[in-house]
């Protein structure tokens, strides 16, 4: 079925956008949710009338993601992990605990599917990744990846510094 999008909806199109759907996801989802309306002949006059408030939306939404590329290229992100022997981590650092970070630090929420993340972080240290904003507007966000807490911080320096005590029995 031939639908026009009323929103941006993941993974479909964006708002304006005409495209075809399954039936059954048009009928039982997007058009119930308000999220799409049948590509009708009237439905196609009222996107011609409505372009250019969608395209203002669309300004809009790519300059509040570019200021917001900025921010985040400028400030940076801290996490921090439990962090074992040596600077290593327990495990890795995942695009959902990256997301985390950006809503607490910056209050914006990102999808975890725009976090790309060359290289595992494994290590404690600094990192540059990359993340979808919007469309086509992508931010380089440094990050640094930290021992959580004060008391990580000393753990991680005294495992890493000091030697293992030999017990005698």
């Amino acid at each position: 079925m031939e639908v026009i999008l009323l929103d941006d909806v993941q993974n479909v199109g964006h708002e304006g956008d005409v495209v075809e759907v399954a039936d059954g996801y048009a009928r039982n989802y997007l058009i119930p949710q308000q999220l799409a309306v049948q590509a009708t002949a009237g439905g196609r006059k009222q996107l011609q009338d409505r372009h250019r408030s969608i395209e203002q939306r669309e300004t809009q939404k790519g300059d509040e993601a570019e200021d917001l590329a900025e921010r985040l290229r400028e400030q940076g992100l801290v996490i921090e992990t439990s962090i074992g022997a040596g600077g290593r981590l327990h495990g890795q650092i995942t695009p959902q605990q990256i997301v985390t970070a950006v809503a607490e630090q910056f209050g914006v929420t990102i999808d975890r599917r725009d976090i790309d993340i060359p290289v595992p972080i494994r290590e404690a240290g600094d990192y540059l990744i990359s993340a979808t904003l919007y469309k086509d507007v992508t931010a380089e966000l440094p990050i640094r990846v930290t021992a959580a807490g004060a008391e990580g911080a000393e753990q991680v320096e005294q495992t890493s510094h000091e030697e293992p005590e030999e017990t005698s029995e």
